[in-house]
């Protein structure tokens, strides 16, 4: 992860962004809290998906954690 990549996911707290693994799996994800420490910096997010008025909805009813060494990008939503 880029620092500009982990900038844009602090600054993304509430928001919805496309999330990238290093496994090349890509999705939707509402960022809940960056966690950038030492022992295991992290992300917490809800995995979403649009929804039919537009918003976005929760996939499943946990939320996901992910080590940001396992995250290769973070992109913004095209508006």
């Amino acid at each position: 992860m880029t620092t500009e990549d982990l900038a844009l996911l602090k600054s993304s707290i509430d928001l919805v962004v496309t999330l990238e693994t290093v496994e090349g799996e890509r999705f939707l994800a509402q960022v809940l809290f960056v966690f950038d420490g030492e022992e295991t910096p992290d992300v917490f997010y809800l995995k979403v998906e649009p929804g039919p008025d537009g918003n976005f909805v929760p996939i499943g009813s946990v939320g996901h954690s992910t080590l940001l060494a396992d995250i290769a990008a973070v992109h913004r939503l095209e508006s």
